[in-house]
C-alpha cells in the first residue's frame, strides 16, 4: 500500500480542522568527562607557581620560595556539580637567619598537596562557569630548615606563602576550564543546523523544518567519572510541500539560557499519514466489487461492477457503478473517522449524494430505503496495524539522522496511537500521536 508517513509537532497543511499546535522538547545531554577536564588542567596549569627570588621583597621577609608542580592534578572526588582534586607541589625555600653580625642561609625542599573544588554551573550565554577554592593541603614530607644552631620548623611560613597563592591559583583554574570548555558557539551552531529545512519524502516533496524557541538546562550532576547534565531544546516542527527556501538567516544571538530542575525524556510528536485515494479505491474495490445486494425482498438486485473513492469537502465521496435492476452509477458521502475497538478508519454518517437522491427519485426510488448507505458504513474498513508499524519505522529513520558531522538526532519511538482522520485534496490524513524518546547529541560534549 502507498502511504507517506510524516513526524511532526505543528501541521500547517490546509484541512478542514485545524490541527492543534504543539511544541516539544528535544534533550541534548551534555556530557563532561573528568578525564577530559583533568587533562585540559594539566596541559593549560602553569608548573612554577611562585619563584620568590629575593630576601628583602615581602616587607623584607628574609625568605627565597620556589613553588612547583610536581606532577599530574588529580580529581579524588566528585558529589553532583562539585569537584574536589589534589595538586601535588614540590616547595624549595631559602631562610636567611642573622645573629651576632652573621648571616646563614641554610635551604629545605619538601612535599605538599594543595587541595582545591570546583562547584560547576552553566551561565545564562551558555558558557561553562567555576567556582573553584582552596580547601587546605597536607604535607607529605616534613618541613623543617637545619641550622648549625637548631632545626626550624617552617609549617607557619609555608601556610602563610600558600595563603597568599591559593585565591590566584583558582582564579586561573577557573580561567583554563573556562577557556577549554566553552560551549556558547557549539549551540548557536546547533541551533542554526537545526533550523534548516531536510527532505523527509522525495516522492511527496514534503520537507521537516524544526523552528528553535527556547533552550533550558538542569543543574550539573556527577555520574562515576562524568558530569553531566540536560539541555532542552524548545521547538515547533512544521511540514512544508514544494521547496522551501533553504536560505535561512542564521541566528547571531539566541534566547538565554533558562535552568529547570528536570527536562522530560520523553515526548509526545504527532504523525501524519497520507493514504492517497488510489489506495483507498484499490482497498474499497476489494472490499465491494462485484458483491451483489438485494432490494425489496429481493424483487430488485444490483451488482457492483466498479467503485472510485475521491474528495467531498470535508467527507469521502463513493462512486459506484452497478449493473442489474438498476444501471448507473450512485454516489455515497460519508465521514472517516478511527475506531479504537476495530482498530480501522471507519464510515460514519453516510448518506446519498443529493444529485443520487434527485435522481433515484425519478428511476430507482427503492435504493433510497437507505441499505446500500448502511452496508457501505458497516463494511467499509481500513486497517491502521500496517500504517502504525510503517509509522514506527517511518519515524525511527526520521529522528535518526545526522545534520553535519558531530551533531546528530536520534531516538525512538516508544507508543503509537491513531487519533484523528482529517480528508484533504490529496487523500485522507490519518494523525497518529506517538511518545518518543529523542536526543540531539554533539560529539565531543
Amino acid at each position: 500500500m502507498r502511504y507517506l508517513i510524516v513526524f511532526i509537532f505543528i501541521s500547517t497543511f490546509s484541512f478542514a480542522q485545524t490541527l492543534e499546535k504543539k511544541s516539544s522538547i528535544i534533550s541534548l545531554p551534555i556530557d563532561f568527562s573528568v578525564d577530559d577536564i583533568q587533562l585540559a588542567l594539566n596541559k593549560n596549569m602553569p608548573l612554577v607557581l611562585l619563584n620568590d627570588v629575593s630576601f628583602d621583597d615581602n616587607q623584607k621577609d628574609e625568605l627565597k620560595a620556589k613553588i612547583t608542580r610536581k606532577g599530574d592534578i588529580v580529581f579524588s572526588a566528585i558529589n553532583n556539580d562539585i569537584l574536589t582534586y589534589e595538586v601535588p607541589l614540590k616547595i624549595w625555600i631559602q631562610k636567611r637567619i642573622s645573629a651576632l653580625g652573621l648571616a646563614q642561609y641554610p635551604s629545605t625542599e619538601f612535599e605538599i598537596k594543595f587541595k582545591f573544588s570546583s562547584k560547576f554551573s552553566l551561565r545564562s550565554d551558555y558558557n561553562i562557569q567555576t567556582q573553584t577554592n582552596a580547601v587546605g593541603f597536607e604535607f607529605i614530607t616534613k618541613p623543617v630548615i637545619k641550622t648549625s644552631i637548631a632545626d626550624i620548623p617552617v609549617g607557619p611560613i609555608i601556610s602563610k606563602v600558600i595563603d597568599a597563592k591559593k585565591t590566584e591559583y583558582a582564579a586561573q583554574i577557573d580561567k583554563a576550564i573556562a577557556e577549554n570548555f566553552q560551549m556558547r558557539n557549539l549551540v548557536i551552531d546547533t541551533w542554526n543546523t537545526a533550523s534548516i529545512p531536510y527532505l523527509a519524502s522525495e516522492e511527496y516533496k514534503t520537507w521537516i523544518k524544526i523552528t528553535p524557541q527556547e533552550i533550558f538546562a538542569t543543574p550539573f550532576k556527577s555520574e562515576k567519572r562524568n558530569i553531566k547534565a540536560v539541555m532542552g531544546f524548545k521547538v515547533q516542527i512544521e511540514t512544508l510541500v514544494g521547496q522551501p527556501s533553504l536560505d535561512i538567516k542564521k541566528a547571531v544571538n539566541i534566547p538565554n539560557l533558562k535552568m529547570v530542575n528536570n527536562i522530560p525524556s520523553e515526548f509526545e510528536v504527532q504523525l501524519y499519514t497520507i493514504v492517497d485515494y488510489a489506495t483507498a479505491t484499490d482497498l474499497a474495490k476489494k472490499m465491494f466489487v462485484n458483491q451483489k445486494y438485494e432490494f425489496k425482498e429481493g424483487k430488485y438486485k444490483i451488482e457492483i461492477k466498479d467503485m472510485q473513492i475521491s474528495q467531498d469537502e470535508h467527507k469521502l465521496l463513493f462512486k459506484i457503478s452497478t449493473k442489474g435492476s438498476f444501471k448507473g452509477d450512485i454516489f455515497i458521502n460519508g465521514i472517516p473517522v478511527y475506531d479504537p475497538v476495530k482498530n480501522m478508519v471507519v464510515l460514519s454518517k453516510t448518506e446519498l449524494n443529493i444529485k443520487t437522491r434527485n435522481f433515484l427519485h425519478k428511476s430507482a426510488a427503492w435504493i433510497l430505503e437507505g441499505f446500500i448507505e448502511k452496508k457501505i458504513e458497516s463494511d467499509f474498513g481500513m486497517p491502521l496495524a500496517d500504517i502504525i508499524a510503517y509509522s514506527t519505522e517511518n519515524v525511527n529513520q526520521s529522528i535518526n539522522k545526522a545534520f553535519t558531522p558531530g551533531i546528530s538526532m536520534s531516538g525512538k519511538v516508544l507508543e503509537v496511537k491513531p487519533e484523528a482522520i482529517y480528508v484533504d485534496e490529496k487523500g485522507m490524513f490519518a494523525t497518529i500521536n506517538a511518545k518518543a524518546k529523542v536526543e540531539l547529541k554533539i560529539k565531543g560534549l
